[in-house]
């Protein structure tokens, strides 16, 4: 169980990189390197990453509102 929990600590502590990475992708793709930065109306239905990015953006809207999307 101890090193499942390391690796979630480690899932949550590379969380920025992750960003990092797809926001390097999409300009390598031609799309505005704008991955987590809209959370609500995302006007770019062709991303690739827009599914993902709307999901990750609403639990943090969740978190920072208080509620919980787990229940």
């Amino acid at each position: 169980m101890e090193t499942a929990n390391k690796m979630d600590n480690n899932a949550r502590n590379n969380f920025p990189e992750l960003t990092r990475l797809i926001r390097s992708i999409q300009k390598i793709e031609g799309n505005p390197d704008c991955f987590e930065t809209i959370h609500e109306d995302c006007d770019h239905l062709d991303c690739a990453w827009r599914e993902y990015c709307l999901n990750e953006s609403q639990k943090d809207r969740s978190k920072t509102e208080g509620g919980d999307l787990q229940k």
